[in-house]
């Protein structure tokens, strides 16, 4: 378990070599650029803008994303899953990328997209307004006309269920001479009617629709309802032709799917390139460039630079400093144990001075979930199930190192089951070390002792961490001191007779030295006081952690108790000739499998905590930067680089 030693550079090359250097730089990938500051008193020091470059490529990567989404939606599942990964090297990616003519396709994708919108925008009016019309297909008048009538009053509208109950005998109440109002149609709460009267009436007949809620419908043809809707269908029926047309020819376009992911790769690696360039400061003809590499790429970086610039540019080179919070962090751990890498960063990378918890993570969350997952038929299938996937399909580097720390919560869920005797809650008897139905105190104390180990071993870390950077004296107040009080305390309570005694000794000195020493750092001799108080306070927050660690044990009898009822549900339809050995098959499967993806989930979740909470608090503090990198990888697209080592 290491964090890559790093160094630090300061560069300073001509700004004519600008374009050459961002080339060999992002070739040689492991470097990570510092953002620098203009300071105000430097006014001959500007930062490096490449927006107007940045600006161009965001746009073609805006089109090119557009294109891509747009094709994917006519592919189904299987036809996208059989897109291979490619693995190519980065002169290939831009050689590929610069002569693709995406120019010359996209133009006419988006002229079949356009044509296929515009259709479907269409289509969707002219159904809305049928829709609208139907109520007034049974009016054989041009209404139009009829509105636009200059001898009478004459609208078309609607009125709410609400207010058109009372409505006839309201109309009859205000004894108009001439108005009245005929029913077209009902469409649920709304009640379609013609309203007319006499110009004499019409300011009241209007003031009296307007009070019963009258709407007025806006009716846009001057054509008989039922001809306009018959057009309608007429045209829905030509533009469901074209935008079917458009369909195929948008279907045709997949095509160059393979080609839009290279060129997408290809301009996320070059708009990075670009963008790098904004963490230079320049003067009128030199840039200045400070960042970090890998210690071991030393002399390639120097190499590589000499090849590319010659002579024209000075590089300083020093071993970054421990302490220095802008070193960016690369983990390095072997094949074994790297899955785990991506436990630690989904909660934070260790600061450059920090330890890398990655070995310390695998041990420990390897044994976490197999012990909540606690079942051989469980383990078995996450450990077959994700070797399988590796095999058989080519995962991103994320997405697969994820898929080989299941693997290894697989075999460990495997290893514990066959301490528990459990195969999928003892469908089959296994001879086991522990009975999860019946052993439940032995559950609970080897939750907790895994729990003391676990704490424990967290609190060597920060000892060993002290002495390594040469405080001996903080190891022992920060960490034997802590071991003596809440082991003796622990000893106190399993311990009888000079053994009790012993251990209140060790618990006691514990205790006091921790009062002593826990406010060393403050200056007045009351702030050194409260300070050990308050730290030896802390031994409340030991307790806590402890109790959490009978997650396992609840975890693994949950997960057990709920593989067990199913089993109990399929003996009890199995007796029940065909149909209930099948609906006992049905019920195995798809409930085991429920219980699976449950046990492994809460495993996974509950795990983190124990790491982030209750082990992590005891040394951990986190909080290092990534280091970036200046090739990206994409899902369909592997660009070969070498590792960090060379």
């Amino acid at each position: 378990m290491a964090i890559v030693k790093m160094d630090k550079f300061n560069l300073f090359s001509f700004e004519n070599n600008r374009s050459n250097l961002l080339d060999i730089l992002q070739k040689f990938n492991y470097v990570h650029f510092n953002d620098l500051a203009v300071d105000e008193k430097e006014d001959y020091l500007k930062k490096v803008s490449n927006q107007e470059n940045l600006t161009r490529i965001d746009e073609e990567r805006s089109k090119l994303e557009y294109a891509i989404n747009s094709i994917e939606k006519y592919l189904d599942k299987e036809e996208l899953s059989s897109i291979q990964r490619k693995d190519m090297s980065l002169d290939l990616l831009y050689k590929e990328g610069e002569n693709f003519k995406f120019d010359e396709i996209y133009p006419k994708l988006k002229e079949y997209l356009d044509i296929r919108d515009k259709s479907q925008e269409k289509i969707k009016n002219l159904k809305a307004s049928n829709e609208e019309l139907k109520v007034f297909k049974d009016v054989d008048l041009d209404i139009k006309s009829i509105e636009d009538a200059h001898r009478f009053y004459v609208e078309i509208g609607s009125i709410a269920d609400q207010f058109y109950k009372d409505f006839d005998q309201d109309l009859v109440k205000k004894d108009f001479k001439t108005a009245m109002v005929l029913d077209i149609s009902k469409k649920e709460s709304l009640n379609y009617v013609i309203a007319l009267s006499n110009l004499d009436e019409a300011k009241d007949f209007k003031e009296f629709l307007r009070d019963h809620g009258f709407s007025k419908a806006n009716i846009k043809t001057k054509k008989k309802v039922s001809e306009k809707i018959a057009l309608n269908l007429e045209e829905i029926e030509n533009l469901e032709e074209k935008l079917e047309k458009s369909e195929e020819e948008i279907k045709e376009m997949k095509k160059y799917l393979p080609d839009f992911y290279l060129y997408q790769t290809y301009l996320e690696n070059l708009r990075k390139k670009e963008a790098s360039s904004e963490y230079f400061l320049k003067t009128k003809r030199v840039d200045l460039i400070e960042g970090y590499i890998p210690h071991k790429l030393n002399d390639k970086f120097r190499k590589d630079l000499k090849e590319v610039l010659g002579e024209n540019f000075v590089l300083d080179i020093k071993i970054a400093d421990k302490d220095d919070p802008n070193v960016p962090i690369i983990l390095d751990n072997n094949k074994l144990i790297e899955p785990y890498e991506s436990v630690v960063e989904t909660y934070s990378l260790p600061k450059y001075n920090e330890v890398d918890p990655t070995l310390l993570v695998s041990i420990f969350y390897t044994i976490f979930t197999g012990f909540m997952l606690g079942d051989l038929g469980y383990g078995l299938i996450l450990f077959i199930g994700t070797i399988l996937l590796r095999k058989y399909k080519d995962l991103p580097e994320s997405t697969d190192k994820m898929v080989r720390l299941f693997t290894r919560v697989g075999l460990s869920g495997c290893v514990f089951g066959l301490i528990f005797g459990s195969f999928f809650g003892g469908i089959i008897p296994l001879p086991g070390l522990i009975d999860t139905q019946k052993d439940f105190n032995t559950l609970m104390v080897i939750s907790l002792i895994i729990g003391g180990i676990s704490l424990f071993t967290a609190l060597g870390v920060k000892g060993y961490m002290l002495i390594r950077d040469g405080d001996p004296l903080g190891a022992l107040f920060d960490a034997v001191l802590w071991y003596m009080a809440v082991g003796g305390a622990i000893a106190l309570y399993l311990l009888d007779g000079s053994g009790k005694n012993i251990a209140k000794i060790i618990m006691i000195i514990g205790m006091i030295g921790i009062v002593l020493t826990g406010g060393r750092e403050n200056k007045s001799i009351g702030g050194k006081a409260a300070g050990g108080l308050y730290s030896l306070y802390g031994m409340s927050s030991w307790i806590g952690d402890f109790v959490s660690f009978l997650r396992l044990m609840a975890l693994v009898l949950s997960g057990g108790f709920v593989a067990y009822s199913v089993n109990l549900i399929v003996g009890m339809l199995w007796p029940a000739g065909i149909l209930g050995k099948i609906g006992a098959i049905i019920v195995f499967v798809i409930f085991q499998l429920f219980n699976l993806f449950l046990s492994t989930l809460s495993a996974y979740v509950h795990s983190l905590r124990l790491v982030y909470v209750e082990m992590f608090n005891k040394f951990y503090e986190g909080g290092g930067k990534k280091f970036r990198q200046m090739i990206e990888n994409s899902k369909f697209i592997n660009i070969i680089t070498g590792g960090y080592n060379g």
